[in-house]
């Protein structure tokens, strides 16, 4: 037994070696100049300009780790084993939609927010299968060219590959479709997905000083050096402030298409919830790694596994992983993130510091437009649409918390989420479907 953890927990080691980048954000980094309010100055009172970027001089550096990767050829599973031997990225991705995922707090670090990109690109070539690579033929967007869709049915090929995605409509089981069910839609661009480690998780330095406001700038200023013109942003939790602080920057904002935020904590958790937490933190390293494998380090149809999936991702996700075979490599690997506990614990206590200090001045200055999915650990039901107490307070507190923004928010719920995180394939196609409406 002892040799199993041991041989995991190496297995583990490489998979957290091997698949990400890091970037030194050099001495001239970015500061955001707050102007959210009125300043006084010598007795008189002045409005300054927009909020911008200004440089500040410092003698510490900061270290940002990070993945870059593209929905047509992203590994799977999200982890590899294998190592990379080249240390920089296509610069090709940076002319593709990009969209960065922010982590939370529980778990957190890149492992997470690789996951959740893995879900997207898991999704995204389901939704449109003929990516390049896969056949072979190929014109300029590496598929077959479509076949004309009013020519005879006897005279096509009908194992060629098609040009674009049919959407049937009006179609039962079984029932057979004419040519005017079928509309002919462009095929979906592919994405480049940017996953990285906040502040203070893994290999990412801590900020000296934990604020939202600062680790939005560190994100922004990984986004600038990568050279990537606009962004689509994805954060969870905790993560949701951040994302907002980002879309306020004057210097920043336009470059943000959309916002979606799932499960997001936008106001204060109580003293006693953050005192718990802190509590939380006291516990060792290798007690931690040694739950996870002893929950997670198993097949998915293994009932132990399954129980403890269903417990943190909710039992949405067993249907997933019953329906859709991509599912479950992703859902199998989870138990990585909750390892390296002495490594991502700098970022749970700056999440947890960081509250006292919490500011929703530049929120106002929000334009982008914002998707809010709100998970309920209770089954979905055609009878009752109502949630519960806990998960109601949370949406109502979301509401009130985006009212001062800029745009009209849009409000989802997710049935069948769980404690720690969601079921990722529900979550990816709620994600694609909003940030697909505004790739303009």
């Amino acid at each position: 037994m002892a040799g199993g953890f041991l041989r995991w927990r190496n297995y583990v080691d490489k998979l957290m070696r091997f698949n990400h980048m890091t970037m030194t954000l050099g001495a001239e980094r970015f500061r955001v100049v707050d102007s959210g309010a009125q300043t006084l100055r010598y007795g008189k009172r002045e409005t300054p300009h927009e909020q911008r970027f200004a440089s500040q001089s410092v003698h510490a550096t900061a270290t940002i780790q990070y993945a870059f990767d593209c929905t047509s050829n992203f590994p799977q599973p999200f982890l590899s084993e294998l190592p990379r031997f080249d240390s920089s990225f296509d610069p090709s991705l940076r002319h593709l939609p990009c969209i960065l995922f922010l982590h939370g707090n529980d778990p957190g670090g890149f492992d997470v927010a690789r996951w959740m990109a893995a879900g997207i690109s898991h999704v995204h070539q389901l939704r449109n299968p003929l990516m390049p690579g896969q056949f072979e033929s190929f014109t300029e967007y590496g598929v077959k060219e479509r076949m004309n869709p009013n020519a005879d049915a006897s005279k096509r090929d009908i194992g060629a590959p098609i040009y674009a995605r049919l959407d049937r409509e009006g179609a039962g089981n079984g029932q057979l479709l004419s040519e005017s069910h079928i509309r002919f839609r462009a095929p979906m661009p592919p994405l480049s997905l940017l996953s990285l480690s906040r502040p203070g998780y893994l290999e990412s330095s801590a900020s000296p000083a934990p604020t939202f406001l600062t680790h939005a700038t560190a994100v922004a200023q990984l986004v600038e050096n990568l050279r990537v013109p606009s962004i689509h942003i994805v954060a969870h939790k905790v993560a949701a402030p951040i994302a907002l602080e980002m879309a306020g920057m004057a210097g920043f904002r336009k470059r943000i298409r959309s916002i979606t935020l799932i499960d997001p904590q936008l106001t204060a958790p109580r003293r006693s919830q953050r005192l718990a937490e802190r509590l939380f933190m006291l516990g060792p390293e290798w007690a931690r790694t040694r739950a996870a494998y002893n929950a997670m380090a198993r097949t998915a149809s293994d009932n132990y596994f399954r129980q403890a999936v269903s417990e943190m991702c909710g039992p949405e996700s067993l249907l997933e992983l019953q329906d859709d075979p991509g599912m479950v490599q992703l859902y199998e690997r989870i138990g990585v993130f909750f390892t390296h506990w002495n490594s991502r614990k700098p970022g749970v206590l700056a999440d947890i510091l960081m509250w006292d200090k919490l500011d929703r001045r530049n929120w106002a200055l929000v334009k982008a437009p914002i998707l809010c999915v709100t998970g309920s650990t209770q089954p979905y039901s055609q009878e009752s649409y109502e949630l519960g107490k806990a998960d109601q307070a949370r949406e109502d507190a979301a509401r009130a918390a985006l009212v001062s923004t800029r745009t009209k928010p849009e409000f989802v719920r997710m049935y069948g989420s769980g404690k720690i995180l969601f079921p990722l394939s529900r979550a990816s196609k709620l994600c694609l479907d909003f940030i697909y409406r505004h790739l303009a």
